[in-house]
């Protein structure tokens, strides 16, 4: 195959399936609003054919073909009967090792390599992660959360234009529904949608501020061709988030600030010790020792995101690591360049830790 006929491929490619992503992402804002589960993949998706896309002879086209076979993997792997039955399975520790073991059976199955393989894929961590060791965690749980003060709390529109003027991206340009059961943000052919439910404390606040990060750093991404319009890895997407919500100390008064900073410190220790125990699924080990190391007799029904997207948790652990800090108007020029962001340019640890 010629350059000419891969360009031509995966151009076909997107054009198959850019109508349904659009209705899709339409169907996950309903679903976030109503409170109701999230709608599957679109079927066109998970063409087997969008998976074998590639492009060797150009870096933005060997992108494009990237972010659609990894779109083809996740609504595949996502559409699997056995992964299916085991998202529904019960939210404990036997619980979790289910859906890793679904997971990996699923992977081998459609020719996606092992669990592990499809987890690299579709987070973009390539490295194995460094998580606190027990004194660190200890200290760090130990930590007293300051008092909390009266001072009134930003609304989200003060939050958002904040980051929208670090990132250089023009604020009115994303959608933003804030009256929704869940969050989410949905990256349509129009533009970008946040979504998140209404800001009541900070928590609520917090939740907005990620998906505003999510929201305005695809909002740098419209307008180019479907493939590119998308973050290099998820892995990558969340430690734009990660910055929002540390952005967010920012705009607080100090007090505030250092509650949100504890809790920010508290959430790293949290996501690390949950990406230890997907590390351990993922290379077949004992999850049950694994959790009880990483947390003790808590229940996963306390952590629906190990139970709703296990490998995610992978993807919020290397975000932390990351710690990016984008300089003014750098988030517009990652967007701009889109799933062909050059991701070993993102900080010291990133060529280590990444696809």
């Amino acid at each position: 195959m010629t350059g000419l006929d891969a360009e031509l491929a995966i151009e076909a490619a997107e054009a198959r399936v850019a109508a349904a992503l659009d209705a899709h992402g339409s169907a996950v804002i309903r679903a976030c609003v109503d409170g109701a589960p999230p709608p599957p993949w679109p079927a066109v998706v998970a063409t087997p054919a969008h998976g074998r896309l590639a492009a060797t002879h150009d870096r933005g086209w060997a992108a494009r073909a990237r972010t659609l076979r990894r779109w083809c993997a996740a609504a595949r792997l996502a559409a699997d009967p056995a992964v299916v039955a085991a998202a529904h399975g019960p939210p404990t520790v036997a619980g979790v090792a289910a859906r890793f073991a679904a997971l990996d059976g699923a992977a081998r199955r459609l020719g996606l390599g092992s669990g592990r393989r499809a987890a690299t894929d579709l987070t973009g961590v390539a490295g194995s992660l460094a998580w606190p060791g027990a004194t660190e965690a200890a200290a760090a749980e130990a930590d007293p959360e300051p008092p909390h003060p009266t001072a009134p709390l930003p609304a989200w529109t003060t939050v958002r234009d904040h980051l929208a003027a670090c990132a250089d991206v023009d604020p009115a340009a994303l959608v933003v529904v804030a009256r929704a059961a869940r969050a989410a943000t949905v990256t349509r052919t129009a533009g970008a949608v946040a979504v998140f439910p209404p800001v009541v404390d900070l928590a609520s606040l917090t939740v907005a501020a990620h998906e505003l990060g999510h929201g305005l750093y695809a909002q740098a991404m419209v307008g180019l061709p479907l493939g590119l319009a998308a973050a290099p890895s998820r892995a990558v997407d969340e430690a734009v988030a990660a910055w929002a919500v540390r952005a967010l100390e920012d705009v607080l008064a100090p007090a505030w600030a250092a509650v949100a900073a504890w809790r920010r410190r508290r959430g790293e220790v949290l996501r690390r010790r949950l990406a230890a125990v997907a590390e351990t699924a993922l290379a077949g080990g004992d999850v049950a020792a694994a959790w009880r190391a990483a947390l003790g007799a808590r229940e996963p029904a306390r952590y629906p995101v190990v139970l709703d997207e296990p490998v995610a948790v992978i993807a919020y652990a290397v975000a932390d690591r990351l710690a990016l800090m984008p300089g003014p108007g750098e988030l517009a020029r990652w967007g701009q360049v889109g799933a062909a962001l050059d991701v070993t340019t993102l900080g010291p640890r990133a060529a280590e830790i990444l696809a």
